[in-house]
């Protein structure tokens, strides 16, 4: 169960939970699947040895089923954080700056909308074994793309996944192809995202979706985190040590 449930002015009700350092000067948010409510942390020992404060949103579910639509929940998190802010400002607190973002499984929809949504927020993000909607319709799986961006169907899955029935009053297909074409020009860029997509075993038929995706996250959780901690400064650091 979330530690901290927040009514934000817009009615949205966000639940979240804390892990890592409190106080750090790194925050990243993690973008639980729908089928995951609470406290994850991949690895508290690898989370312990990175000055981040981590920051869990669940999906909004009512009677089991998502609630609220991923525009609106990323729109309810930038709230959220834009409000942070600005009460730490008041309190001499140091500002994050822009905030890393990981998405798993179904998770990455949000993740995803919330780097193309909301980009003057958020640095970099990570999409582990993305689920981002219906892939029956792809002929082609996502590349493990290793320290680089994917692109080829990601774009398309993006679009696909924004248009669940939730979405369905809000958004046209103009709409998702303009959501999948900013997505493409940030995706180009491979410091900004980090795909990974491992292959899921076909011989392991008894593993589900979230259980290979729960592995695939704590599996990839400290490259994870080095990526979306990072900064143009720390980009400058190691050329200097070069």
């Amino acid at each position: 169960m979330a530690d901290l449930h927040v009514t934000l002015p817009s009615g949205t009700e966000l639940a979240l939970s804390n892990a890592g350092t409190p106080f750090a000067k790194h925050l990243v948010i993690l973008c639980n699947p729908r089928e995951v409510a609470g406290l994850v942390d991949p690895d508290p020992a690898v989370t312990a040895r990175h000055p981040v404060h981590l920051l869990v949103a669940d999906p909004v579910v009512q009677d089991g089923e998502v609630a609220v639509a991923p525009r609106e929940h990323a729109a309810a998190i930038a709230e959220y954080v834009r409000q942070a802010r600005q009460t730490g400002a008041r309190t001499g607190a140091e500002d994050f700056r822009r905030i890393g973002i990981v998405g798993w499984g179904s998770g990455a929809l949000l993740a995803a909308t919330l780097m193309v949504e909301h980009a003057d927020l958020f640095l970099r993000v990570a999409l582990v074994a993305p689920d981002l909607g219906e892939e029956a319709t792809h002929d082609e799986p996502l590349p493990d793309v290793g320290a680089g961006p994917s692109t080829g169907t990601l774009e398309d899955r993006l679009a696909r996944g924004l248009e669940t029935p939730e979405d369905t009053a809000e958004l046209t297909s103009d709409d998702a192809d303009s959501i999948a074409d900013r997505w493409a020009s940030i995706a180009r860029d491979e410091s900004v995202v980090l795909v990974v997509d491992p292959e899921r075993l076909l011989a392991d038929s008894g593993t589900t979706k979230l259980e290979w995706a729960t592995d695939a996250l704590a599996g990839s959780w400290d490259r994870v985190l080095t990526f979306v901690q990072r900064t143009g400064e720390d980009d400058d650091e190691e050329e200097e040590r070069a």
